[in-house]
């Protein structure tokens, strides 16, 4: 977990739609259910806007916290478990994929994408476009299953010609 960065703990956080109190209530849970010694929870309260703000970083037990917390937020059906930061980060290149113009339209909206304000996705909007991407996963994962079937008994077909 060395590359998550201050941002990414504060979108994880807002992608449930937590405030700060409420994350240090998941980091205490989540420490309960594994046995772990955190801090009180105004300590946390304290702790969880310095780490979002890069002003400190999380010790390593809470790193793993983090990552329990967030692994166990976006576990999906069939006991598949995406990671939370592909999670935000395609969410993201959806939320900006959205926002691209057709081709033949780029220099008429150059001028209009600067004049208005951009717009931001609620943490709402952001699970349900990761669960609505993952779905797709799980269905493109599907078909590659069915594809490589295939491919598998041809080639054993042609070997035997």
């Amino acid at each position: 977990m060395t590359d998550v960065t201050s941002e990414t703990l504060r979108r994880w956080r807002e992608s449930q739609g937590w405030d700060v109190p409420r994350m240090a209530r998941e980091l205490r849970k989540a420490a309960r259910d594994t046995g772990e010694d955190v801090a009180a929870h105004h300590g946390l309260v304290k702790m969880i806007p310095q780490w979002e703000r890069g002003a400190r970083a999380p010790r390593e037990r809470y790193r793993l916290l983090y990552l329990k917390i967030f692994d166990d937020a976006l576990s999906f059906s069939r006991g598949a478990t995406i990671g939370v930061d592909f999670a935000v980060r395609l969410a993201e290149l959806r939320s900006r994929a959205d926002g691209l113009p057709v081709p033949g339209e780029v220099r008429a909206l150059e001028t209009a994408a600067l004049a208005r304000p951009r717009r931001t996705r609620t943490p709402a909007e952001i699970r349900a476009l990761a669960a609505e991407a993952v779905a797709q996963l799980h269905e493109i994962a599907g078909k590659l299953t069915e594809l490589s079937a295939l491919l598998g008994d041809d080639q054993v077909g042609e070997g035997k010609s």
